[in-house]
């Protein structure tokens, strides 16, 4: 029996150990806001939205979790290892990952932990990834009984830090266990839900990157082909994220939402790999169904592109027509209807719908960089190099810009 007590935990006075860790906790927290801004800065270099959060532990939590040490065998070993914790939330399950990687090549990790596999199918508990990173030490003699230089950084997604909440309150932080089955069964089916949720968002997002993937391929495609017409850059068709709208508020009730993404995708896969005529017709099928103006703008614009890559310029010229009639703002539709103009020499009209652009979104390239070709087009060098100049203030890495003003100044200089 000796033996026993000597392995066990001896609680400090807790009056004495009060009055240290006051004298420690500036020291602590500013560890901790260290670490949160390196975290921070390494998200935002990343481009990822995550929320950062970080707390001492209070004095009273602990002295319970030290409570609940001295009643473990051998727990003179154990240390309150939580006494920093960060807590970073992602919104989607692939940005747990690169969290993760950005914390292994940023930190020195003692553990990691995955609270996941601590269940079995049966079980409920919350989803999420522990690290014990180590901190710098304290600039004190002194250090708070059975801590240690370490900090705890939780990582879960929000739907996983929602669900630890609510565990916290029901299971963890509650004084009445939860023997009953059937309460058990709905806790885990709950915890099952918005696990599957997760996975649901993150398939979501994969399906929106494809999206935009394909639209990249169709732009580059239509802008390689726009160079056998004297160099000239094309406008960009618009971004296909727009596409995002297509839900069922969009979508004739004939129709599911889901069929025209897929017939949209279709188009767009015909039209990055140059089968133009396919895209055309796909476009036109969709130009049938009852949709939303603002979708009846966008696929008349990406039909007008398709009928401007086959040289079909009045043509593509009336459905950028439809496009402004459809959505007036539609800053995509007035700068290609002012590149197929250029292309068909008419120059007026053609700075007419550039100026437009840019009236509706000063804030774009797109329209500067289209008035510029018209511009040189037009032998007025001096106009094309200023809107040569605003195209790089909006767009710095745009090279077909920066290779134009050295022609240009050369011409002028």
């Amino acid at each position: 029996m000796t033996a026993s007590k000597k392995t066990r935990l001896l609680l400090p006075d807790r009056a004495t150990t009060e009055e240290l860790y006051n004298k420690l906790r500036p020291d602590f927290e500013s560890v901790l806001q260290g670490i949160y801004q390196q975290i921070r800065q390494l998200a935002e270099k990343e481009g990822l939205p995550v929320t950062v959060k970080y707390r001492l532990k209070r004095f009273d939590n602990y002295c319970d979790k030290l409570v609940r040490l001295s009643k473990l065998q051998g727990s003179e070993m154990l240390q309150v290892t939580d006494l920093l914790g960060i807590r970073i939330v992602c919104p989607f399950l692939e940005d747990l990952e690169t969290i993760e990687h950005l914390i292994a090549q940023e930190f020195e990790i003692l553990e990691m932990e995955r609270k996941a596999e601590q269940h079995s199918f049966r079980e409920f508990g919350y989803d999420s990834v522990h690290f014990l990173i180590r901190t710098k030490a304290l600039d004190c003699p002194a250090q708070l009984p059975h801590s240690c230089d370490v900090c705890e950084i939780q990582l879960r997604t929000i739907l996983q830090d929602a669900w630890a909440e609510v565990e916290h309150e029901l299971v963890y932080k509650s004084d009445i266990g939860i023997p009953n089955h059937s309460i058990r069964r709905k806790l885990a089916s709950l915890n099952a839900s918005l696990t599957l949720s997760d996975l649901i968002f993150q398939e979501i997002r994969d399906h929106q990157k494809e999206i935009r993937r394909r639209g990249l391929k169709c732009r580059q495609e239509v802008e390689s082909i726009s160079c056998d017409y004297g160099d000239i850059q094309i406008s960009q068709l618009p971004e296909l994220g727009e596409m995002e709208q297509l839900d069922d508020t969009t979508a004739s009730d004939s129709l599911s939402s889901r069929k025209l993404e897929n017939l949209m995708l279709a188009a767009l896969e015909a039209h990055s790999n140059s089968q133009f005529q396919k895209a055309i017709d796909i476009y036109s099928a969709i130009l049938e169904m009852k949709l939303e103006t603002a979708i009846y703008s966008l696929i008349h614009n990406h039909r007008g592109m398709a009928l401007f890559a086959l040289a079909k310029y009045q043509e593509g010229v009336n459905d950028f027509n439809d496009a402004i009639e459809y959505n007036g703002e539609n800053t995509r539709a007035w700068c290609n209807r002012g590149l197929a103009y250029r292309i068909l020499e008419k120059f007026d009209q053609s700075l007419e719908d550039y100026d437009r652009a840019i009236e509706i979104n000063p804030g774009q390239y797109e329209g500067y960089w289209g008035r510029t070709q018209t511009f040189f087009e037009m032998k007025l060098f001096s106009r094309a190099l200023s809107d040569c100049q605003k195209t790089i203030e909006r767009k710095g890495d745009f090279t077909p810009a920066q290779e134009l003003e050295k022609t240009l100044r050369r011409k002028l200089f």
